[in-house]
């Protein structure tokens, strides 16, 4: 399963040209899923011929991460490259979480499949 790249372009708020055949119109892009969902809906709709869809993430959390697609995620993200899920290539979002400890923490989150996973950093060793 790969993420559209509908879905893709409006997660990154990126244009968005109308899938419709031959119109070259200019699509609204809607976030409608709730702001906490591990999954993002978003309505989009052709400002010149009014073509309407909706694109949505496919939850599929029965498997998650293992350690090296974990750090293969966490390495792109250090070297400010986009880390984007092995299962469906769609992006992964880094959330800077409040930590009552005082060391950073953060939610890792693939918004296609709803695959995510909160680490503390530095790693404990």
């Amino acid at each position: 399963m790969t993420a559209p790249d509908a879905f893709i372009k409006a997660l990154r708020h990126e244009p968005i040209t109308c899938l419709q055949g031959a119109c070259p119109g200019h699509v609204d892009c809607t976030e409608v899923s709730h702001p906490h969902a591990r999954v993002k809906s978003y309505r989009l709709r052709c400002d010149t011929c009014g073509w309407e869809e909706r694109v949505r993430g496919q939850e599929e959390t029965a498997s998650q991460w293992d350690g090296g697609e974990l750090q293969a995620i966490i390495d792109d993200h250090l070297l400010h490259l986009q880390p984007v899920c092995p299962y469906d290539r769609a992006p992964v979002v880094f959330t800077s979480l409040p930590s009552p400890r005082r060391k950073a923490r953060y939610r890792i989150a693939c918004f296609y499949c709803g695959r995510q996973v909160e680490i503390d950093w530095p790693p404990q060793s």
